[in-house]
């Protein structure tokens, strides 16, 4: 794949392109999405650092678009209850990121993204204990998957939105809010460790104007047609289904 890579590189960005014009409209619209579609898909192409830095600064680069909305509707309290045990997930996920085979870490991201896909396809939530012990955990967990693959959604996503008593809205405002910062404290780490590169750079800057135009088109949409959000979150999940099982076993 990496070879086919070298010598179409004109058709593995457009790929990347594309793809990147699809997560922009999933983030925009639902609040959470992007990374889980660009992780699996880029894993393709590119080595896991690269990955997780392309995930993390396209998306930290659009929150700004989102911010009046999401300050709006934040509920603080729940960002630093999960905030603050990925602080420790953070740096333990940064330091296994350059320690792991990349087919492994690729399979890895793929089985993520298709097992929280299957699960809220068939309807399932957490019906567990809340308390302090919970919301460590799946802060820990989000943060270090945040750090290794750029997927940190899948635990977060799947306790809040078995949260009754968090409307859509709030929702939204939260897991944006939780991963803007712990993309931020990612992105401090890797730099830290030297492993920023050009390479990096380039394909930001080819890709940010791709998945601005995206996120806007998608919180665009959403103001018009949030009502309609369940639907296209099923319409989402299939295709996440997909994109995972793809990158599983290619």
């Amino acid at each position: 794949m990496r070879d086919s890579v070298t010598m179409l590189p004109l058709l593995s960005m457009m790929v990347l392109c594309i793809v990147a014009m699809m997560a922009g409209i999933m983030r925009g619209f639902s609040g959470f999405g992007g990374g889980l579609l660009i992780a699996p898909v880029y894993s393709l192409f590119l080595k896991p650092t690269d990955v997780v830095v392309l995930v993390i600064v396209l998306n930290l680069l659009t929150t700004a678009q989102l911010l009046p909305d999401m300050l709006r509707n934040i509920r603080w309290p729940i960002v630093f209850r999960l905030l603050i045990p990925a602080l420790i997930g953070v740096p333990v996920g940064v330091t296994m990121l350059h320690l792991v085979d990349p087919l492994f870490m690729r399979r890895t991201i793929a089985a993520i993204v298709t097992a929280m896909a299957v699960l809220l396809l068939l309807g399932w939530s957490y019906q567990g204990n809340r308390g302090r012990t919970q919301d460590c955990l799946v802060g820990l967990a989000g943060g270090f998957l945040t750090s290794i693959g750029g997927v940190g959604g899948p635990p977060v996503i799947l306790y809040l939105l078995s949260d009754v008593k968090l409307p859509p809205h709030a929702f939204r405002a939260v897991t944006l809010m939780l991963f803007f910062l712990l993309q931020i404290l990612t992105l401090v780490h890797i730099g830290m460790l030297g492993a920023m590169t050009k390479t990096q750079g380039t394909y930001v800057l080819v890709l940010l104007p791709v998945y601005v135009l995206a996120h806007w088109l998608g919180a665009s949409a959403y103001r018009r047609f949030g009502h309609q959000q369940e639907a296209f979150r099923r319409i989402a999940l299939w295709f996440l289904l997909m994109v995972g099982g793809l990158a599983f076993f290619v």
